[in-house]
C-alpha cells in the first residue's frame, strides 16, 4: 500500500547514510554541470563535453566548444574520462550473505536453489533481506555499478536497503505460487510491487519497479497471465524472470505441459507475444525454436558468464546473438559468483567465442591420437593432419561473425551499459544523454590499470579496471565524495570509514549469525 511505501522511505531516512549526506542531494539543488575532455558519448566515441543535470536526470549532453560558456554549478573534470555508470542486469543483493555457506559448492551439483538456498530464504526476515541488501549494495557500488536489475523475496526491505545506500535499481519482488520462500509472501510481494511502481519519489531516487515471477516451475500458468495484466496495468513495466536455468525446471514443465520447453509454454500462454518487456535470465535449457519465439524489440536474455561457469553450464551466447536477441550481463548472487563486479564478467563473454575449439570434436581427436597408434614420439602424418584440422576449426571459431561480435569492446560494454539501460519504459540508463538517469563514472585514465590508455573502451573491457574509478554518481548524487580537477576523490575509502558501513556491516554480521543458527549451518573456517 501507499502507507506501507511511506513507511520505508521513513525507516530509510532515518538511517540515510553519510554518503549521501557528503554532497548535497541533486534532487534538491540547482542544475549543476560537469565537463570532461574525455566523454563516452551515446555513439561509443569519446570526445569533450559538457553534461548538464537536474535532479536524477541528464538535462543535456553539449560538445560545443562554448558548452561550459555561463554554466552555473561547472565542476571541470580536465581531461578524467566521464561514463556511464555499469547495469547488472541480474543480481539478489542479499545473497551476498550466502557467500562461503557451507555447503554451498556441494549442493551447486545438483539443484543448489531448492538444495540450500530456499532453506536459507525460508528463515530470511524483511529487515534480514535490508541488512543483507545494503552490503551487496556497498559491493556493486564500489565495483562501477550504478544500477542493478534486483530480484528477491522481502521487496520492501531491498528497496530500503537501496535508499540505505545510494544504489538505483529496478526492483522485482519475487513471485511463487508453486512452490519456495515466496509462496507466503506473494499477496505482499504483489502489492509492493505495484507500491514501487506508483511512487514518483522513489523514481526520483533511481528505484524503479519490475514484476518478478521466479520461474515456470515455481509459478503457476494463472499468475504468469496476472504478472502479464499487472504489467500492462502498471504502464508497461518490465517482467524479470529466470527461465530454462535448470535440468529440474525443464523436467517439471515437460510432465506438467505434456512435452512443452519452459520458454514454449511462456509461449503457449501468451506471454511473449505481451505488448510487454522481458528480461529473460540464464536460458541454458532453450533450444533454437524456443530462441525464435523471442522478439528482440522487446525481449532481452541475461546472461550470468561467470555464475554459469561456476554450475558448468555457460549460456549458449554465440547462439543468442546469431538469433539476433539483444543481450545484457548480470553476476546473479554472490553465493554462485562469488563477485558483483560486472565489468569482470565482459572478460570472461568476450572469450566465448574462442573456447568452441577447446570443445570441439577436432580436440577430441587430436587428444585421443594414442588410440590410433601414434606414440609421443613418433608424430606421424595422422598427427599432422589432425593438428592442421584443430587449428583450422580454431581459425573458423575465432573468425565467426558472433565471436568477433562479442571480442568487439562496444559490443561487450551495451551488454552493461544500453542494452539493459533501455528495457524499463519508465528509466534510461547506461548512456549520457538527454533524460537519462545520471549515473556517471570517473575514471583515472593514468592510473596503472588503464595505462596507457591507447585504447579506452577495450581497457575499460579486457583490463581490471575498475580500481581506475577515482569517482562515481548515481540518480544524481555523488556517491562517497565528489571529484576535484585533478584531484584525488577516493570514494571507496569514503565509504568505507564512514560510520554508517560500520554500522550496516555490524547490523549485518549479527543478522547472518542469527540466520546461520536458525538454520543450523556453519560458516567455513577462515583461512
Amino acid at each position: 500500500s501507499a502507507a506501507h511505501m511511506r513507511a520505508i522511505r521513513c525507516r530509510a531516512a532515518a538511517a540515510c547514510l553519510v554518503l549521501w549526506q557528503l554532497v548535497p542531494a541533486a534532487a534538491t539543488g540547482p542544475t549543476t554541470s560537469v565537463r570532461s575532455s574525455r566523454v563516452l558519448l551515446s555513439d561509443m566515441s569519446i570526445r569533450p563535453a559538457t553534461i548538464t543535470l537536474k535532479g536524477s536526470r541528464i538535462t543535456s549532453v553539449d560538445t560545443s566548444a562554448a558548452g561550459a560558456l555561463h554554466k552555473a554549478n561547472l565542476m571541470d573534470l580536465g581531461d578524467q574520462l566521464v561514463t556511464p555508470a555499469f547495469i547488472n542486469a541480474h543480481t539478489h543483493l542479499p545473497m551476498a550473505a550466502l557467500r562461503g555457506i557451507e555447503g554451498c559448492a556441494t549442493a551447486m551439483a545438483g539443484d543448489v536453489v531448492v538444495d540450500l538456498y530456499f532453506k536459507l530464504e525460508e528463515l530470511m526476515t524483511a529487515d534480514d533481506v535490508r541488512a543483507f541488501t545494503r552490503m551487496g549494495a556497498y559491493e556493486s557500488l564500489m565495483s562501477g555499478v550504478g544500477l542493478v536489475w534486483e530480484h528477491y523475496y522481502h521487496g520492501e526491505g531491498i528497496v530500503e536497503g537501496l535508499l540505505d545506500t545510494g544504489l538505483a535499481g529496478v526492483v522485482a519482488p519475487t513471485l511463487q505460487d508453486l512452490s519456495g520462500p515466496g509462496v507466503p509472501l506473494l499477496k505482499d510481494a504483489l502489492a509492493t510491487t505495484a507500491s514501487i511502481a506508483d511512487d514518483a519519489s522513489l523514481r526520483a531516487h533511481g528505484v524503479f519497479a519490475a514484476l518478478g515471477p521466479h520461474a515456470t516451475d515455481t509459478v503457476s500458468n494463472d499468475l504468469w497471465l496476472h504478472v502479464v495484466r499487472e504489467s500492462e496495468r502498471l504502464g508497461g513495466i518490465p517482467v524479470h524472470f529466470h527461465v530454462g536455468q535448470s535440468i529440474a525446471e525443464f523436467e517439471s514443465v515437460h510432465a506438467r505441459t505434456g512435452g512443452r520447453t519452459p520458454i514454449g509454454l511462456l509461449g503457449k500462454l501468451g506471454v511473449l507475444a505481451a505488448d510487454v518487456p522481458l528480461m529473460l535470465v540464464h536460458a541454458q535449457y532453450a533450444t533454437a525454436a524456443d530462441i525464435e519465439l523471442l522478439n528482440p524489440r522487446r525481449h532481452v536474455l541475461c546472461s550470468c558468464p561467470y555464475s554459469h561457469a561456476l554450475f558448468a553450464f555457460p549460456s549458449p551466447v554465440l547462439r543468442w546473438h546469431e538469433a539476433g536477441i539483444p543481450i545484457a550481463v548480470g553476476t546473479d548472487a554472490a553465493a554462485s559468483n562469488d563477485c558483483m563486479n560486472v565489468q569482470k564478467e565482459l572478460r570472461l563473454l568476450g572469450g566465448f567465442g574462442s573456447f568452441t575449439a577447446t570443445f570441439s570434436q577436432e580436440l577430441d581427436e587430436f587428444w585421443g591420437l594414442d588410440g590410433h597408434g601414434t606414440h609421443h614420439d613418433d608424430i606421424d602424418e595422422y598427427a599432422l593432419v589432425a593438428a592442421r584440422a584443430l587449428h583450422a576449426q580454431r581459425q573458423e571459431a575465432h573468425a565467426g561473425a558472433a565471436a568477433r561480435a562479442l571480442r568487439d569492446p562496444k559490443e561487450l560494454l551495451r551488454t552493461v551499459w544500453t542494452t539493459p539501460g533501455k528495457v524499463h519504459p519508465h528509466c534510461t540508463a547506461g548512456v549520457l544523454e538527454p533524460g537519462a538517469l545520471a549515473n556517471l563514472l570517473v575514471w583515472d585514465t593514468s592510473h596503472p590499470k588503464l595505462w596507457p590508455s591507447t585504447d579506452l573502451l577495450t581497457a575499460l573491457v579486457m583490463c581490471d579496471s575498475t580500481p581506475a574509478i577515482r569517482s562515481m554518481m548515481v540518480a544524481g548524487r555523488w556517491i562517497g565524495k565528489a571529484p576535484t580537477h585533478g584531484g584525488e576523490a577516493d570514494f571507496r575509502a569514503a565509504l568505507l570509514a564512514s560510520a554508517d558501513y560500520q554500522r550496516a556491516r555490524q547490523e549485518a554480521d549479527e543478522r547472518l549469525a542469527a540466520l546461520l543458527t536458525r538454520a543450523n549451518i556453519l560458516m567455513g573456517p577462515p583461512i
